[in-house]
């Protein structure tokens, strides 16, 4: 337990150095690599950003403790079992046209990967017909967007409006994220989900995928 405590701990440090030499001792240990991404990749991001929300932590901090957890994450992913439970429906994630802003959605990127999602993770400043074009090549049920700006909220209700245009609003689920959403913007525009971190969003479509 104490090796997961000092994993967690170098992810909120932003120690990526130490991230890999722990990450590294937890497979030689044969250590449950389920329960280290959880309990210690996780939930140490999910402390970031709550020092994040608090105003403790900022962009930089961010940014380290993303990179020490994807140190640890490349390290853990070869030893990852696939099963039955991990086989998810496929996601489009994606920061809408006009926002560069990507940690976030990196971040729960990330995370939906990890919980064995089949994540499809088109990048920043996307355009509305390349979400759609992916959706339909993929058969996605989910589709998230993020941004961090007021001035690109209303490419979300486009790109909803775009999947009513195209008869696939009925077969993608929309989650929608960002420091300007919220869950009142969410029921304006006729989204199916809002999530304020990578931990709710994971939890919240396996609510709903794993019935």
């Amino acid at each position: 337990m104490n090796l997961l405590k000092e994993l967690e701990d170098s992810v909120i440090e932003g120690n990526e150095e130490n991230a890999k030499k722990i990450a590294q001792e937890i497979v030689n240990k044969n250590l449950d690599i389920q329960d280290a991404i959880f309990s210690a990749l996780l939930s140490g991001m999910k402390k970031v950003g709550e020092l994040y929300e608090n105003h403790e932590y900022f962009i930089p901090e961010i940014i380290l403790s993303a990179d020490a957890l994807n140190v640890a994450f490349e390290i853990f992913t070869p030893h990852l079992k696939e099963t039955k439970e991990s086989v998810k429906p496929t996601v489009v994630i994606g920061v809408v046209k006009g926002d560069i802003h990507e940690i976030g959605k990196n971040i729960v990127s990330t995370f939906l990967s990890i919980s064995g999602y089949n994540v499809i993770d088109l990048g920043r400043n996307v355009h509305s017909n390349i979400f759609m074009e992916e959706i339909e090549k993929s058969n996605a049920q989910i589709l998230c967007l993020s941004t961090l700006m007021s001035p690109t909220l209303d490419e979300m209700r486009l790109i909803i409006d775009k999947l009513k245009e195209k008869g696939l609003r009925d077969k993608v689920k929309v989650m929608i994220g960002g420091a300007t959403t919220n869950p009142e913007f969410k029921e304006e525009i006729g989204a199916d989900f809002y999530c304020k971190d990578a931990i709710e969003a994971v939890n919240t479509l396996n609510k709903y995928f794993l019935k």
